[in-house]
């Protein structure tokens, strides 16, 4: 099979059509729901039969500040944040800003600047959420400031070392009636690092530590330099009413570890009895604060899926999977294959995180904001849309019995198929029987044809997973969906230059360490090898065919950074197209990341030879290894055009 995506912008067929299961496809809001609270708590006037809504010419911008399960996530990756979506139930008036990032807890997010700026002339921290800004350098009067911490801060795992100079926050003791102290915190110098951490560090482990603390300035707040949780989030309140904004503590979401039918606390797991979130809580109600309790919601959720059904919420392991949402997500489930190794027991996945988001929405109209406290708060009452424009579904891809099962968690809100009614598969069929009357694929009708081929896809990915086989001729929609990219790279003009790598003319048979050939960069390691192997295919790609003798074998899962990948450095925008294989039964996930590590794109790697294609915009160092398995690299083109 050969496919050819982001060859052009219309050449984003196959499996990325738009659909009603698909990743944010387009609907119109119900009329009758789209600006409907959950919950009605304010009234409206009328004058002569037209609304009268209450005044609300300070619109606000949100800002979140929190951790990996609220930050924002690459599109092609199935791993989420909550706060990537909850823009979707708000209406164009009201602006989210996703400042929180991974791995931070509620002391590093401080240390960095990423709250308020550091005054100190040695502070060199950088980041990339909210354009390199502080949350200081935006927020407003009126703003709101939404704060998520617990996950990295939860230092009841203490025994795991490693994220204790930068991550982790302790508790304090509770007295007689239970309640965790808010001790406040002291800067220390940033060539000190805290006893807990030196007395397990490697000195290798301690020299990486000092590098990393050193660029938060001369001082930092160190794990025991005094402070405990409640503390640390009390900065958050007291900076947000400091700049006259609402601050809003947001209790973590669950983890997901069942005892029989129950979520449970420990270590790890917001400390015995849950004993951050309870932390989170009684700040909020000693700082008259206002209090989203996440993870209560998401508890109730998780327990109402029961540990069978909650794994269809989260995300894969390992969290490098990458692939189109969510019939990507639904290949890759359970098949190790394709680099599968389990279910993730903290972060959600698209639609997990997607109903944490609802939720939310559904929450901000019950605690009240529209009432008075150190101002007057803003009106959400008119901007929150039960039924948002864009909205993640991924039930088609599940059984009718699973979704069964799953019902409740369904019409928490109004989603893609809220009656649960199923499209018909006979009209996929008829669809791609016109296909065929409309005759072949040609040079003046490619472009009319791949419409055509996208609003069948769409039919068919529409469909539920147990309706899928009736569609005995969707071997005809491929075909022609090939033989569109075919024609569509055929006539794409010749590029001013290319630049080849070819596994056949690899050097050694080898590789366990970085070497330079070809112009690319070969990155290996004793324990994680990459060997040249003897693979005959054949393929075809702009009008020429290929023959290779030897195939790059990646072995297993990239870790960019480190070992088995391939890197090369682009002078400006070009394509650049990989002839790959996966080395198993079943198909698997070449990445394409940038110099920050981040996933910019992914190949399919077919059980037999794939060609796909990805535009690069800008010059730079770019890297490609697998997201799972073994795969094979024959040929990469890094073609240049006018």
């Amino acid at each position: 099979m050969i496919k050819i995506t982001k060859i052009i912008a219309v050449l984003v067929l196959m499996a990325i059509a738009i659909t009603s299961c698909a990743i944010f496809p387009m609907k119109e809001p119900d009329e009758s729901t789209s600006k409907q609270s959950a919950t009605t708590t304010t009234t409206s006037t009328t004058s002569g039969g037209e609304t009268i809504h209450p005044d609300n010419s300070k619109t606000p911008t949100i800002y979140l500040a929190g951790d990996s399960t609220v930050k924002t996530y690459e599109e092609g990756q199935y791993i989420a944040g909550w706060g990537q979506f909850l823009s979707l139930f708000l209406d164009e008036s009201v602006k989210v800003v996703n400042a929180a990032h991974g791995g931070r807890s509620s002391r590093s997010f401080i240390n960095e600047g990423r709250l308020y700026n550091i005054d100190d002339p040695d502070f060199k921290y950088s980041f990339s959420q909210n354009g390199g800004k502080s949350i200081e350098d935006c927020i407003k009067e009126g703003d709101f400031l939404f704060i998520q911490f617990g996950h990295n801060d939860d230092a009841s795992k203490l025994s795991n070392y490693s994220t204790i100079y930068d991550r982790m926050v302790p508790l304090g003791e509770p007295d007689a009636n239970g309640i965790y102290p808010t001790i406040p915190a002291t800067k220390v110098s940033t060539t000190l690092l805290p006893e807990e951490y030196t007395s397990v560090a490697t000195d290798a482990d301690e020299t990486k530590a000092l590098v990393e603390i050193a660029k938060y300035g001369s001082e930092y707040y160190a794990y025991n330099s005094g402070g405990t949780y409640k503390w640390y989030l009390k900065q958050y309140i007291d900076f947000a009413r400091s700049v006259g904004a609402i601050p809003v503590l947001i209790t973590p979401v669950a983890r997901v570890k069942f005892s029989g039918a129950n979520i449970i606390g420990g270590a790890g797991l917001h400390g015995e009895n849950f004993a951050y979130v309870e932390a989170v809580r009684q700040l909020a109600e000693e700082e008259n604060c206002l209090l989203i309790d996440l993870f209560a919601e998401s508890k109730t959720m998780l327990e109402t899926a029961t540990s069978t059904y909650a794994n269809y919420l989260m995300a894969l392991k390992p969290n490098d999977l990458t692939g189109n949402w969510p019939a990507g997500y639904d290949g890759a489930y359970g098949n190790t294959d394709a680099g599968y190794t389990g279910i993730e027991a903290t972060h959600y996945n698209k639609y997990g995180a997607f109903l944490q988001a609802a939720k939310i929405a559904e929450l901000i109209i019950k605690i009240g904001f529209e009432e008075k406290a150190n101002g007057e708060y803003f009106n959400f009452s008119y901007h929150i849309l039960r039924t948002p424009k864009e909205f993640v579904d991924p039930s088609n891809l599940m059984s009718k019995t699973s979704v069964a099962s799953l019902e409740s968690l369904f019409t928490i809100i109004n989603v893609t198929n809220p009656n649960r009614t199923y499209a018909d598969p006979q009209e996929v069929i008829e669809a791609i029987d016109y296909l065929v009357s409309l005759g072949e694929v040609t040079a003046e009708n490619h472009l009319e044809l791949l419409a055509k081929c996208e609003e069948i896809r769409a039919k068919y990915d529409a469909l539920n997973v147990d309706d899928r086989p009736a569609v005995t001729n969707l071997a005809t929609l491929e075909q022609y969906e090939k033989a569109i990219a075919d024609m569509i790279i055929a006539s794409r003009p010749e590029p001013v230059k290319t630049v080849v790598f070819k596994a056949d003319d690899l050097l050694a048979s080898l590789y366990d360490s970085t070497v330079e050939e070809q112009g690319f960069t070969i990155v290996a390691t004793t324990d994680k090898t990459m060997e040249k192997k003897s693979k005959v295919v054949t393929f075809t790609y702009s009008g020429e065919s290929y023959t290779t003798a030897y195939g790059l074998s990646l072995g297993g899962s990239a870790k960019f950074g480190t070992n088995r990948y391939v890197s090369f450095t682009v002078e400006g925008p070009c394509t650049v197209t990989i002839a790959t294989q996966s080395s198993g039964s079943s198909a698997r996930v070449l990445n394409l990341v940038n110099s920050s590590n981040s996933v910019i794109g992914s190949y399919e790697a077919g059980t037999s030879v794939t060609v796909s294609s990805i535009d690069i915009e800008a010059a730079g160092t770019y890297s490609v290894g697998s997201a799972g398995s073994g795969i094979y690299i024959y040929y990469i083109f890094i073609e240049y055009f006018e």
